[in-house]
Formats: structure tokens, C-alpha cells, sequence
């Protein structure tokens, strides 16, 4: 390496944002940048030949000689640990922060022997998180803050007025009680649904599924709610089944065709098509689309892109008049991206529709699962 480039290197760690340390096989620090040593709040001389564990804890890693910086023939550090996994930085005030971290072996060009590890810990993407959840945090409470509100205030009234209420008022302020409380399952529902997708623990059954079918259930489920709209399915005879996890597929079909009801004018259409796509290339995966149209008043072009954000509604009468929760799409969205395909949406004055790809099970897919 030239000089140059070493001196490249060594600008670049000593100005990055993030905590850089360099540790031998025995889990002692040879060396660190200020970034780390403003981090733990201690000098980086002290650092210096302390051992890595003072510091860092490898919590998700249950085996000691990789928390002391060994490493097995089937350890990640082996093979670079590409994907970031959590740690616990430890302070010299006491304080404890959980940030994401990789750890990566130092091996000898000859020998290919390990002499050492590169941890980065990755504080920019840490004070990402953090900021996330703490806006997510902030906008859950305010969630769940109306209907709290709506039903203790009910459930005063009745019980220091109750005598004084007659049977149709009573029967109205619980029918509200009960209305709120269905709101607060529905958003606690959601909320644990974006846990579980964000902490990528959720469970996929795939198989192959027939689209009218998935169709049909989502239908029937929705009867009540579409009862003063018109439902329209195009789908062809033949369709080539989805490949996809039953449940999963359900409630992203659930969520699109409720909100095309949802958010367009009683007496509208709404429209279902379900198709199979050709291959563009012989390198592309056999996909099959399901279209969602309404007739409503359609989302401006300028909040397209934030309609699959969190808590993304929309200020229109139509949408401030309609209860929601504002993960709806969220999770639908994360839900095609765990599935293997992709969801956009296109929208003008009376039509908006949302478009979705999943896989489909083609032979070759259904043979191979056969086989495993």
C-alpha cells in the first residue's frame, strides 16, 4: 500500500462518524478512533490494550470465545460479518446503549491466519433509530390518546349520570365505548404487525394459492363494509397460481380493497383484476398482479410517495371523516417486499389504483418444494 493511500485510510478513520476499533485474536485493542473513544467517554491511551468486552457486548452471541474475540471454523466473524447485529456499548459513565455493529476478521496475505478484528459500530445509523423510534413513540401515544379519551369520558358519564340516562342513551354511549375499543385492538393489531416485520420475526408459510380464491375470501369478509359500493372481478379462467403465504396475501388484499371502499364515495365501483405476466426476458420471475381500483377523489401527485409511510393519511375530507390507523399501507407494503414482490399505486381526479406482483408458482417452484 502506498503512502498515500495509507494516509487516505487513516484520515477516514480518524474523521468518521462512527466508532472504528481494532482488537487482536485475544480481544485486546491496538487501536481505535476518536469517534469510539467520544462514544464510551474515555481516552483513547486508555483504551489502548484494554480488553474489547469492557466496552462492547455481544449479546446475540452466546458462545464466550467469540465475546473474547476467538473465533470457530463456523463462526460469522470468520467470513466477515456483513450483516449489522446489535451490541450493547458499555460506558465509562455506566450508561448502556444498544447500537447495530459488525465485526470483521484481519487475516495475514500469506497465511490467511487472523491476526486481528475491525468492529464498526454504527452510531449514524444508531441516532437514525433512535430518532424513528421516538417520532414512532410520539405518534402511537397520540394514536392511542383519542380513543383512550373518547372511551373514559363515556364511561364517566354513564357512571355519574347513568340513573339519569334513558335505555337509548345508555345503549349509544356504550355502542361508542365499544367502537373505540375495536379502534384501540386495530391499532394495537398493527402496531405489533409492524414489530413483527420490522424485527423481521415474521412467519411465512408459502405455498401455492389460487388468486380468485384469495379473492373470493377477502370478499366475502368484506360484504357488510362494500354493501353500498359495486364490486367488479376480472380474473381469467386459467390464472397461474400465487406463490405466497395464505394469510399474508389475505391481508394485503384485505387492506387495499377496504381502503378502496373505504376511501371512495358510496354508489362507486370498485374494481379487482387478477392476472399472470409474461416474462419480459428469460431471466425474469414469472409474476402474477392483482390491480385495486376505486373511483374516489384520489391522492394528490405530490403525497404519492408518503402513502406508504407510517402513519401516512392523507388531509381530505373523505379520509379526516374515515377511521384509521395510518399503518394499513405500511404493512401491506412490507408485506410484498417479505413475499417476494412489489406493490405501487397511480392515482388522478376519480380513479386510484394500487397495483401489486407476487411470485407465482410456477412448476419449477412447486417441484423444488416437493423435493425439499
Amino acid at each position: 500500500m502506498s503512502l498515500q493511500t495509507e494516509e487516505i485510510y487513516r484520515t477516514l478513520l480518524q474523521n468518521s462518524a462512527d466508532a472504528v476499533v481494532v482488537t487482536d485474536v485475544d480481544g485486546l485493542v491496538t487501536s481505535t478512533n476518536p469517534s469510539f473513544a467520544k462514544l464510551v467517554g474515555d481516552d483513547t491511551t486508555n483504551i489502548v490494550g484494554s480488553q474489547i468486552t469492557s466496552f462492547v457486548d455481544w449479546h446475540s452471541h452466546d458462545d464466550a470465545d467469540v465475546r473474547l474475540g476467538h473465533t470457530s471454523d463456523k463462526s460469522d466473524d470468520e467470513h466477515g460479518n456483513d450483516e449489522p447485529k446489535p451490541v450493547t456499548v458499555l460506558t465509562r459513565s455506566g450508561a448502556e446503549f444498544i447500537m447495530p455493529a459488525s465485526r470483521f476478521p484481519l487475516k495475514d496475505e500469506k497465511t490467511g491466519t487472523a491476526w486481528g478484528f475491525l468492529t464498526i459500530i454504527y452510531v449514524i445509523q444508531a441516532n437514525s433509530l433512535q430518532q424513528a423510534q421516538t417520532e414512532f413513540v410520539s405518534t402511537v401515544s397520540h394514536e392511542l390518546r383519542t380513543p383512550l379519551t373518547s372511551i373514559k369520558g363515556f364511561a364517566d358519564t354513564i357512571l355519574r349520570a347513568g340513573d339519569r340516562l334513558d335505555v337509548a342513551q345508555q345503549r349509544r354511549y356504550v355502542g361508542i365505548i365499544k367502537d373505540q375499543a375495536d379502534r384501540l385492538t386495530r391499532l394495537v393489531e398493527d402496531i405489533l404487525a409492524v414489530s413483527r416485520l420490522e424485527s423481521k420475526k415474521l412467519q411465512l408459510t408459502i405455498r401455492a394459492i389460487d388468486p380468485r380464491e384469495a379473492i373470493e375470501r377477502v370478499q366475502q369478509n368484506l360484504t357488510d363494509k362494500a354493501k353500498n359500493h359495486k364490486v367488479i372481478v376480472n380474473s381469467a379462467n386459467s390464472l397461474t397460481p400465487v406463490w405466497a403465504d395464505a394469510d399474508r396475501l389475505e391481508q394485503i388484499l384485505t387492506n387495499l380493497i377496504d381502503n378502496a371502499i373505504k376511501y371512495s364515495p358510496a354508489g362507486t365501483t370498485v374494481t379487482i383484476t387478477a392476472r399472470g405476466l409474461e416474462r419480459a426476458t428469460a431471466n425474469d420471475a414469472e409474476m402474477v398482479e392483482f390491480a385495486i381500483s376505486d373511483e374516489g377523489v384520489g391522492i394528490p401527485e405530490e403525497h404519492l410517495p408518503q402513502v406508504f409511510s407510517k402513519f401516512g393519511r392523507l388531509d381530505n375530507p373523505l379520509v379526516r371523516q374515515t377511521e384509521g390507523t395510518g399503518l394499513g399501507l405500511y404493512i401491506t407494503r412490507s408485506l410484498c417486499l417479505a413475499l417476494g414482490g412489489q406493490i405501487s399505486v397511480s392515482s388522478q381526479p376519480g380513479n386510484t389504483t394500487f397495483t401489486v406482483k407476487l411470485p407465482a408458482a410456477t412448476l419449477e417452484m412447486q417441484a423444488a418444494r416437493g423435493r425439499g
